[in-house]
């Protein structure tokens, strides 16, 4: 950018020498440092020095220079309300006629597109994480649940192992995107997985009960699913290995359909005759109520959230 300037005919006083001073000395002391925290700090520094580019930019490219930062943000998958909070406020000085305001803009543009940058590396590094870790967990409790199936006098364990692989699954298969995503809500992430493993094991010891029960409807050439349950408790030589599949599929469903288990709660615990009131059928002011509230508070957690994903 420094090159551009001059062949554009603008050049500080000073900027480029300065920055390029200033760089050479974050080179010195990032190959004599000896801590990750070290060179934590000096990556910070130079993102705020890099962000001084902004004032060496040729005055006809601002504008261009401003909007690819946006555009990126907006292929990052980064929140509408924010893009458009940029483009009302920063992206109508980047055309202001004097200079020192369209460079102040453009430098708080690039301080937020590195902000953001941060953020969503953050982010991805964080849920390839969670990912391998809930892929690891899949493999190991669908094995030793069909260990456990294999045993009569564990079989009931072999179905909470299984409804926690399916907990597992729902939880990989509906990660939450950037784009639609609050930064609060990332935070206690980790939190809900492990209460939606829980919820999906027990969701499965649940969904079991009813079908042993007969409370749901079953059956599968004349045997229903109690009787398969019985079959393999009672360390029968009926119970063969379709039947302890059969029961390792259901298991795995239940806990995939975790979120099924406050719908059977409401449906005991309501009136006879009265539908249960669904979440999702709350009024639409309500929801766009919420979603504003979470759109405000998202600028001011953001760089918090970051920072615990770091740690």
């Amino acid at each position: 950018m420094a090159r551009r300037a001059q062949i554009g005919g603008f050049s500080p006083e000073g900027g480029p020498t300065d920055l390029r001073e200033r760089f050479a000395e974050f080179e010195r002391l990032a190959a004599q440092a000896t801590a990750i925290d070290e060179l934590d700090d000096l990556i910070d520094d130079a993102e705020s020095t890099g962000q001084l580019r902004a004032y060496i930019c040729p005055l006809s490219e601002i504008v261009d220079e401003g909007k690819l930062a946006i555009d990126v943000m907006v292929e990052w998958g980064v929140p509408g309300d924010t893009i458009a909070r940029l483009r009302g406020s920063l992206g109508k000085k980047l055309e202001d006629n004097d200079g020192a305001v369209a460079h102040g803009a453009l430098r708080g543009l690039f301080e937020e597109f590195d902000s953001w940058s941060d953020y969503f590396d953050d982010y991805d590094e964080t849920m390839k994480r969670f990912a391998r870790v809930l892929v690891g967990a899949i493999l190991v409790l669908s094995l030793a649940a069909i260990v456990m199936l294999n045993h009569h006098s564990v079989v009931l364990v072999g179905l909470f192992l299984a409804g926690g692989a399916g907990g597992c699954v729902s939880v990989i298969g509906k990660m939450p995107a950037l784009a639609v995503s609050p930064s609060g809500e990332l935070a206690a992430y980790e939190r809900r997985i492990l209460g939606r493993v829980s919820t999906g094991a027990i969701a499965s010891l649940v969904g079991c009960a009813l079908l042993a029960w007969g409370f749901l409807p079953l059956s599968i050439q004349n045997q229903t699913f109690g009787d398969m349950l019985n079959s393999c408790t009672a360390d029968s030589p009926s119970c063969t290995m379709s039947k302890i599949l059969i029961l390792l599929g259901v298991s795995i469903l239940f806990g995939f359909s975790e979120r099924a288990l406050p719908s059977f709660e409401a449906t005991f615990n309501s009136p006879r005759g009265e539908q249960p009131t669904r979440v999702r059928d709350r009024p639409r002011a309500t929801r766009n109520n919420a979603t504003h509230t979470e759109a405000e508070s998202e600028g001011q957690t953001r760089e918090t959230q970051r920072q615990q994903l770091t740690q």
